[in-house]
C-alpha cells in the first residue's frame, strides 16, 4: 500500500491557500537557516530525528499533510502519559485515536514545551511507519517562518522561529490545480507518494471526466482506490497527462472545499519551500 491510512490525518480549521509555482530554492534554505539532515524512505516519505521529554533520537515522519502531530504508543508508554480518547477524520470517515500532552517535543531548531499530540499504533496504518516513533505535523512545523525540503541533499531548513504567541494551528495548505478547465483544491502533501482525488467531489465538478487508459484497481490498507490517467491537467504550467488515485470522499459537510491530496512527490520535485509567514509554498526543480 501507499499512504495506508495514516497520512490522510487532517483537521481542517482554517484554510492557507498557498501559490504553487516553479521558481529556484527560497528563503527558507538561506544562510539564516538551520540545516537538520533526513532519510528519503520509499522514495518520498521524509524521516528526521528528533526527541521528547528524556527521549532523544526519535524517527520523526516529516509531513505537511498531517495538522498535529502524532507519537506511537509505545513512545506514549515509556513517558508514561495520560491519554484521553478521541477521534479524528482519516480520508472518508473518522477513526479512534488517543490524545495526551507531551512536553519538549523537538525536532532540529522547532521544539515546543507543551504540545497536544494524537496517540497511535503507527505500525496499524502503515507499514512505512513500522520503524518510527511518530508524525511531525504543521503544528510544530509552522512554530518556523519558513520551511524547506532539500529532497537531493536530503536536508530539512528551518528559518527563524515565529514569535507569535498567538498564532494559530494553519489547519491545510491548499493548492489550487486545473482539471479539464474546472479548477481542484487540494491539500499539499509531503507523506503521500500519490495524487489522491475524492472521486464523488471530482465527479460532481465535472460530469463528462475524460481519463486515458484502462482503470486498475489498488488497495491502501483498508481504502480502495482507482489508478487513472487524467488528462487535461494544469499543476504549474501547460496541460499535461498525470496519473492519480481516485478514492470515495467524506460527506459534503466533512472538508468542505477540499478535494483531494496533492502527493509532492508525484511531481518529482528537487525540493519546496515553505512561507509560513506569508503564506507562500513554491515548489522547485532545479
Amino acid at each position: 500500500m501507499h499512504r495506508s491510512m495514516l497520512w490522510g490525518l487532517l483537521v481542517l480549521s482554517d484554510f492557507l491557500l498557498l501559490a504553487l509555482s516553479a521558481q529556484a530554492q527560497g528563503q527558507s534554505t538561506s544562510e539564516s537557516a538551520t540545516a537538520v539532515p533526513f532519510d528519503l524512505v520509499s522514495d518520498f516519505l521524509v524521516v528526521a530525528e528528533g526527541g521528547i521529554e528524556s527521549l532523544d533520537g526519535l524517527k520523526f515522519i516529516v509531513d505537511t499533510g498531517s495538522t498535529w502531530s502524532a507519537i506511537d504508543q509505545k513512545v506514549a508508554e515509556k513517558l508514561r502519559l495520560n491519554r484521553q480518547a478521541g477521534k479524528m477524520m482519516n480520508f472518508d470517515r473518522y477513526i479512534p485515536i488517543e490524545w495526551a500532552d507531551v512536553t519538549n517535543i523537538r525536532i532540529g531548531p522547532i521544539s515546543a514545551e507543551r504540545a497536544r499530540v494524537m496517540v497511535m499504533n503507527l505500525a496499524k496504518y502503515s507499514q512505512f511507519a513500522k520503524n518510527v516513533d511518530g508524525i511531525i505535523g504543521l503544528d510544530l512545523l509552522s512554530r518556523s517562518q519558513t520551511f524547506g525540503i532539500d529532497y537531493t541533499a536530503k536536508t530539512l531548513y528551518f528559518g527563524p522561529p515565529e514569535h507569535s504567541s498567538h498564532r494559530s494551528n494553519p489547519g491545510g495548505f491548499l493548492a489550487t490545480i486545473v482539471v479539464q478547465g474546472r479548477p481542484v483544491r487540494l491539500c499539499v502533501d509531503t507523506g503521500s507518494p500519490d495524487i489522491l482525488l475524492y472521486e464523488n467531489r471530482l465527479r460532481k465538478r465535472l460530469v463528462n471526466l475524460r481519463t486515458e487508459g484502462e482503470p486498475i484497481t489498488i488497495t491502501m490498507g483498508r481504502i480502495k482506490g482507482t489508478k487513472i490517467h487524467l488528462p487535461e491537467v494544469s499543476i504549474t504550467g501547460p496541460k499535461q497527462v498525470i496519473t492519480v488515485v481516485l478514492i470515495d470522499g467524506p460527506e459534503d459537510s466533512t472538508m468542505p472545499g477540499v478535494d483531494g491530496y496533492l502527493g509532492l512527490a508525484s511531481l518529482h520535485p528537487k525540493g519546496i519551500d515553505i512561507n509560513f509567514a506569508e503564506m507562500v509554498l513554491a515548489v522547485w526543480w532545479q
